[in-house]
């Protein structure tokens, strides 16, 4: 078993990455305030650490609390503490988004989201909480450890890159490598405890998937498709009957207009021999009446 110890690199042990997060959260704290703090007020200092390092502050005693029995028993209870705290913190940064937009808020902003998410879906497994909430139907369980791992390192690496480059004094440099040094230790615990998990088979039976979201989202819009081709069918077939009905009616009014041609050409031809008729009768009378005179 010590020689399966030794074997254990300081990044695969839960006991050293505690240690680490809590000499980071420290050491930013104490380097912010030595560079913030201004006057020699011992007040100041304590009202300038709860202003500007409050998230901070409680996430320390979470990880000082895990290092006491006390801790180890409640630890499902301080898991709900620290994620409802990463909730007020991703919320904060959300709204400092809508207030300030830039490309530093956005990343800011995108890791604290990946981080709320992770932390959820990781720290909440093997509680009453999981179950009762059906939390296994989550989509976001398809993530796997890595993925949540990695992308966590992408965004850290580049909301570092910005912060560097938007800095113009030194205490912002020795500040943005301590929270991003912070949050890589951070998203490695809950990476440990997500492997400890999955090696434990606790709650792994997980059956929420994007694919049934997506299947369900591209049912809806074929079915929508499905409408409008219908729709234009109907319209197409509609125009196809006006132009029909139309094409008939003037058929029919040039039959019409011709059978009244040939009615009145009828008519007209009867009243002229009829006329004719007339007028050789009369013609035949005045004959006769002159014979006999």
């Amino acid at each position: 078993m010590k020689d399966e110890k030794k074997d254990i690199k300081w990044y695969e042990s839960g006991n050293m990455i505690t240690t680490l997060i809590i000499v980071t959260i420290l050491a930013t704290i104490l380097c912010s305030q030595s560079f913030a703090v201004v006057g020699n007020s011992s007040f100041s200092l304590f009202s300038s650490v709860i202003n500007h390092n409050s998230i901070y502050l409680l996430v320390l005693v979470y990880f000082c609390l895990l290092k006491t029995k006390m801790g180890k028993v409640y630890f499902n209870y301080l898991n709900i503490f620290l994620i409802f705290i990463y909730f007020i913190s991703t919320l904060t940064t959300f709204l400092t988004l809508i207030q300030s937009f830039s490309l530093n808020t956005i990343f800011h902003f995108l890791e604290s989201l990946v981080l709320f998410v992770y932390l959820f879906h990781t720290m909440l497994r093997d509680t009453r909480v999981w179950k009762d909430m059906h939390l296994g139907n989550s989509p976001f369980n398809e993530i796997v450890n890595d993925y949540y791992f990695y992308a966590l390192l992408v965004l850290v690496v580049f909301s570092l890159v910005v912060n560097l480059i938007s800095t113009v004094v030194v205490s912002g440099l020795f500040v943005s490598i301590l929270d991003a040094f912070y949050v890589l230790l951070f998203a490695r615990y809950i990476y440990l405890y997500h492997e400890y998990l999955d090696y434990h088979k606790l709650d792994s039976d997980n059956s929420g998937n994007f694919d049934e979201i997506y299947q369900d989202i591209s049912n809806d819009i074929h079915s929508v498709l499905d409408k409008t081709d219908l729709d234009e069918k109907v319209v197409d077939i509609s125009k196809k009957v006006k132009e029909k009905a139309e094409e008939i009616t003037d058929k029919v009014k040039d039959k019409s207009d011709e059978i009244g041609e040939k009615v009145k050409d009828k008519v007209d031809e009867h009243l002229k021999k009829d006329e004719d008729d007339s007028i050789e009768k009369k013609e035949k009378k005045r004959e006769k009446k002159k014979g006999n005179d």
